[in-house]
């Protein structure tokens, strides 16, 4: 992995854009990335283990991620300001600046479900207190963020990244385990998804080792609740949030309320099948006889 801007997936939509403004995006998709390296060579730290636990239900999902970290640099610790992404949190500190100037501001975000909820961090399995940090991304015109060499003349956005400063030994391994609940992200006819990117991933080390994630469906969903395979959906739901990897044989099914995805020594940031994974639920809407949903 060469340099890059970490916040490659910050504000990818996903898809989410097919429903416009009928469409209101989690915050709960990235994981950790080293603050303030963007403007210079990749971290000498590599994830060799990423391992999700999340339980997506009706309204919400909780989700427990925990990240083998590697220093592979002989003989010398290295010290990173670890951050988890939150826009949610950088909509609200926007506004709040914005009416700092005009009490009657108000702030037009990328409709999101707000702050993340019960953030906890946890370093070698010891809690840590995580803080707010805030900064400028760059965005090109469809407000996706840039490489840092190529920032000229684009606009800028607010950002927020739950920090932790942690020493990685020298050829050691670190363990950094966040735990969240996020709303779920929403579409019209109530599809419901979780979208989980890998991307910001790109930046440490090499390759990710291993990415295991086991999906626990709540709230009395089951397997055959979700949206596996856009052809097969009712014509009110096409274009909206499917499962990704949309086929079944990516994914283990443990039982009809398990599944897993396993990924093996992967490179996020070149291989597009390998940047992030969405778990989405059929719609719950349907229309009366007679009824042209579109």
């Amino acid at each position: 992995m060469k340099t890059l801007v970490r916040n490659l997936a910050i504000l990818c939509m996903a898809g989410a854009s097919a429903v416009a403004n009928d469409t209101s995006l989690h915050e709960g998709r990235w994981g950790p990335e080293p603050i303030g390296g963007t403007d210079g060579p990749e971290s000498p730290v590599r994830m060799v283990r990423e391992e999700l636990r999340v339980e997506f239900g009706k309204k919400t999902t909780d989700v427990e991620a925990k990240f083998t970290f590697r220093n592979t640099q002989a003989g010398a610790p290295v010290k990173q300001l670890v951050g988890f992404p939150d826009i949610g949190a950088a909509e609200a500190e926007q506004l709040r600046r914005d009416k700092e100037k005009d009490p009657k501001a108000s702030f037009e975000g990328v409709n999101s479900t707000g702050p993340l909820l019960a953030m906890k961090t946890f370093v070698n399995d010891k809690p840590r207190q995580s803080g707010l940090r805030y900064g400028e991304i760059a965005l090109d015109k469809n407000n996706f963020p840039l490489p840092w060499r190529n920032r000229k003349g684009e606009t800028t956005r607010l950002m927020a990244w739950h920090a932790v400063e942690v020493e990685f030994p020298a050829e050691k391994d670190v363990t950094i385990e966040r735990r969240y609940r996020v709303k779920n992200g929403w579409q019209v006819y109530k599809i419901a998804f979780f979208n989980y990117t890998t991307a910001t991933g790109g930046v440490w080390q090499g390759t990710i080792g291993r990415m295991t994630a086991d999906v626990h469906l709540q709230d009395g969903l089951k397997v055959k609740d979700l949206a596996w395979d856009d052809a097969t959906l009712a014509k009110y739901q096409r274009g909206g949030m499917i499962m990704e990897p949309s086929s079944h044989s990516a994914w283990q099914v443990i039982s009809p309320t398990h599944v897993r995805l396993t990924w093996k020594d992967f490179e996020p940031r070149t291989e597009k099948e390998h940047r992030g994974f969405t778990v989405a639920r059929k719609a719950q809407w349907k229309p009366k006889p007679g009824q042209d949903p579109e």
